[in-house]
């Protein structure tokens, strides 16, 4: 018979993270909290903070394999050898993992599938139907022209968002890149600000966050049975839009306009628009408050503003 404490633990560790591990997962799991844990600390690394989290969501996802595997009688992952009185505990969590595993596949190739072929082929007034959209200032286009020629990328298409609400998101609609600005950001800020704006956007590009973000929320869909997996999803995109700050910063030659814009859009709103999906790269100047933070795919906009003071001190 297990003792309540060492079984209460050994279901926690199983609902958070997935079945036991075998030593090389472990210490790869160990590894990866350890970079990742380095990566806060030194605050700036946004890179390696994406990859310890993926790297940590790739681990969970292969231990949920597990019981596939092993129903497949597949030697790739083998059975952590537990105590003889242990097994007829752990048996009975097997067909329950099994199914979530089986279920979580399913829906993470669905969505997958969706995002791929579904939203991101869908026209600009298809996601977004309550928005008239109008074709861009030639200045505008201008410089997210040179913006991205400055990035070593294609320029994507501009467009302007009929909205006097300040705000800047970059869409993948038709299979192509399009980079939105509202009439109310041009408005609400100088030339600089708004290249600023703008940098930040092209910046999404340059690092490729729709792909770090289609992983870390197919992943997340997988493992849609591990809790742990709703934390390190957001934190994957907390990261990209600190990342594509400091990019943006280097792209205009430091971070004082942006640091400016995001002062003067401090209290405004973004335009009201929830999609979770890689279709839209919109960043939101504000996120959560108190400890639903961590659950927000958006930092702060104090927390942005204090990362690019530190890199015109640095």
């Amino acid at each position: 018979m297990i003792p309540l404490i060492p079984r209460f633990l050994f279901v926690l560790t199983r609902f958070l993270i997935g079945p036991v591990m075998p030593l090389p997962s472990t210490i790869a799991l160990i590894a990866s909290v350890f970079i990742l844990a380095i990566a806060i600390a030194l605050r700036r690394s946004f890179r390696y903070r994406t990859i310890a989290l993926l790297s940590v969501l790739a681990i969970m996802l292969l231990q949920s394999l597990q019981p596939v595997l092993l129903s497949l009688n597949a030697e790739v992952i083998r059975p952590h050898p537990f105590h003889k009185g242990m097994w007829s505990f752990v048996s009975t969590l097997f067909v329950l993992d099994l199914g979530l595993s089986i279920v979580g596949v399913l829906a993470a190739i669905c969505a997958a599938a969706y995002i791929g072929f579904g939203k991101s082929r869908m026209s600009v007034t298809r996601i977004f139907p309550q928005f008239t959209f109008l074709d861009a200032p030639r200045q505008v286009r201008s410089v997210v022209r040179d913006l991205a020629g400055s990035a070593g990328i294609q320029a994507p298409e501009v467009c302007l968002v009929d909205s006097g609400t300040p705000s800047a998101f970059t869409i993948r609609s038709n299979r192509r890149f399009i980079v939105a600005i509202s009439i109310g950001l041009l408005e609400s800020l100088d030339r600089k600000e708004v290249e600023a704006c703008l940098a930040h956007e092209i910046s999404h590009l340059k690092n490729k966050d729709f792909t770090w973000r289609f992983i870390a929320t197919v992943a997340k869909v997988a493992l849609f049975a591990k809790p742990l997996s709703y934390l390190i999803e957001p934190a994957v995109y907390r990261a990209r839009e600190f990342l594509a700050d400091r990019t943006a910063a280097t792209l205009i030659g430091g971070p004082t306009a942006l640091i400016s814009a995001l002062s003067k859009l401090g209290e405004s709103q973004s335009l009201g628009i929830s999609i979770s999906s890689e279709a839209v790269c919109m960043c939101h100047l504000n996120g959560g408050n108190g400890f639903f933070r961590i659950l927000d795919k958006h930092p702060d906009i104090h927390a942005r503003i204090k990362a690019l003071q530190e890199m015109r001190t640095s």
